[in-house]
């Protein structure tokens, strides 16, 4: 099965952080752009992907739910410019502990679990990420990689493969996956500092 790169990248700061996602060059870096996402820094967690740069079309909206599981671990869903539910993520609390772990459910798919490869990168992320905004300029100096597995395979990865550097790699191994979803799943990480 072929292998699909893209990128995101956090391009502003501020009240609104803005992100850009591209398809990958061939040699491993951010090509052409295929969609654009707005993340406002506000009590509600609420993203917005767009097709273009100037916002005109909505793509994907992500908030938090309060359905089931969900509700209890702030978690979220996705849905299309329809308004049709694509499909949700959340950390899993009790299985964080050690690594950070996401639950990634796509209806027609099922269930997928990412888990940070490395637990000692991970303590070390938690570690600066205890200053607040000095922990967060902290952060930056973290790799991190995520692996999301279905039946004991990975279907999709997501990495920040450098420091100083707001440019997140997604690495696909299952085309089934859902990339708008996906390319949710990826802003939303990165908006809440999990990883």
């Amino acid at each position: 099965m072929p292998v699909s790169i893209h990128h995101v990248q956090k391009v502003s700061l501020g009240l609104k952080r803005k992100y850009r996602i591209s398809v990958d060059d061939g040699a491993g870096k951010p090509g052409t752009p295929i969609g654009y996402a707005d993340k406002e820094l506000k009590v509600s967690d609420e993203l917005t992907i767009y097709r273009d740069e100037q916002r005109t079309e909505k793509l994907v909206s992500v908030r938090e739910s309060s359905q089931g599981w969900l509700a209890s671990v702030t978690g979220y869903e996705a849905f299309d410019r329809e308004g049709r539910l694509l499909g949700s993520f959340g950390v899993l609390m009790k299985k964080s502990l050690d690594r950070t772990t996401w639950q990634f459910d796509q209806p027609d798919l099922g269930r997928f679990i990412g888990t940070e490869r490395s637990a000692k990168t991970a303590r070390a992320r938690r570690l600066m990420g205890l200053g607040g905004a000095v922990g967060e300029i902290a952060g930056a100096l973290v790799k991190y990689h995520f692996d999301f597995e279905r039946d004991g395979k990975t279907a999709f990865s997501i990495e920040k493969p450098k420091v100083f550097d707001d440019w997140y790699k997604l690495t696909v191994h299952d085309d089934a996956v859902d990339l708008q979803l996906l390319f949710a799943l990826a802003v939303t990480m990165e908006a809440r500092q999990r990883g």
